[in-house]
């Protein structure tokens, strides 16, 4: 099925930014929605400092499709031609923004960002 919801779960508020188990920054969900959500948040892991943000919508809207097409923002680049998807609980998206596909899916009370830039976040 093709909504945000059951792969990046629903949150509200101040969030942490966690890598393995440490907590490396914050951020919240601005914008959430069945086909769109939007995550800004700022960082600070080993020497190094920054945002991290995202957003996903998935332009097809459709409720039921388990591919399509959407578009991708990771950190003030947008890649409008990225594809989305939906297998054995997780969002795959394909983008010309990272070098492997990312993945998306609920952990936890939290939601699991897989392959940003060779990392694995959480974010709850």
């Amino acid at each position: 099925m093709a909504k945000l919801t059951p792969y990046v779960g629903t949150h509200s508020g101040d969030l942490k930014i966690w890598v393995a188990l440490f907590d490396i920054g914050s951020g919240q969900f601005k914008n959430f929605g069945d086909y769109q959500m939007e995550f800004q948040g700022s960082y600070d892991f080993a020497g190094q400092s920054g945002s991290f943000d995202i957003a996903v919508s998935l332009t097809d809207q459709q409720p039921n499709s388990p591919s399509g097409p959407c578009t991708v923002t990771l950190n003030g680049n947008t890649d409008t031609g990225a594809h989305y998807q939906t297998q054995n609980g997780k969002l795959t998206v394909t983008t010309a923004l990272n070098q492997v596909p990312i993945d998306l899916h609920v952990k936890g009370s939290g939601t699991q960002v897989d392959n940003i830039s060779g990392h694995n976040l959480w974010i709850g």
